[in-house]
């Protein structure tokens, strides 16, 4: 083979791999879409200025950010580990453990963690989905909707995650039991 050849052929592979990586990136995103187990998390507001990376609506989700450990194990930051999930009587979900082998079940999220509160014996880790990305137009006006949903006494907004092999994708955005954008829809047509 000449060098012409070896040169075409390595540079194949190489656009193959380089198409390969945001494909299967893409693939693993929409399978979870289409076929991972829904859960429910709450929410609370937090400060969505970011200017590089567009609109968004900053997500909290109660219940995820400190989670009680009673392992004994210690934990480092930047550490991979899997949030067990379970879902209360009303439906929505929340970590209900840690460890750091993959489960065997489906209903658990790879996550690092941020940090380990020894004092507390409790664990702070980086969620997937907190932030739900939308219409550049529209984010503004969700933003202050999705705020007023989520005080004290409302408190009616959420998401919904889907969850498949540890991999979990934010799905939805809900307000008063509707998707932000037919909410926000809904309110214009009033």
């Amino acid at each position: 083979m000449s060098r012409r050849h070896l040169t075409l052929i390595g540079l194949g592979i190489l656009i193959v791999a380089q198409l390969a990586v945001p494909i299967s990136m893409i693939q693993k995103r929409e399978l979870t879409l289409k076929t991972g187990k829904v859960f429910r998390f709450k929410t609370a507001p937090v400060d969505p200025y970011d200017a590089f990376r567009g609109r968004y609506v900053a997500l909290d989700t109660t219940g995820t950010s400190d989670v009680p450990v009673k392992d004994g194990c210690e934990y480092h930051r930047g550490q991979r580990v899997y949030m067990l999930l379970s879902t209360n009587a009303a439906g929505f979900a929340s970590f209900s453990g840690v460890t750091t082998e993959r489960p065997d079940h489906e209903d658990y999220i790879a996550v690092k963690v941020r940090w380990h509160n020894q004092v507390d014996d409790t664990l702070s880790v980086d969620v997937p989905f907190d932030r739900y990305y939308m219409n550049e137009k529209m984010a503004p006006e969700a933003e202050r909707v999705y705020r007023e949903h989520s005080r004290r006494g409302k408190q009616d907004a959420y998401v919904t995650v889907r969850v498949r092999r540890g991999f979990a994708v934010l799905e939805e955005l809900y307000v008063a039991d509707m998707p932000i954008v037919d909410y926000l829809k809904s309110r214009k047509s009033e």
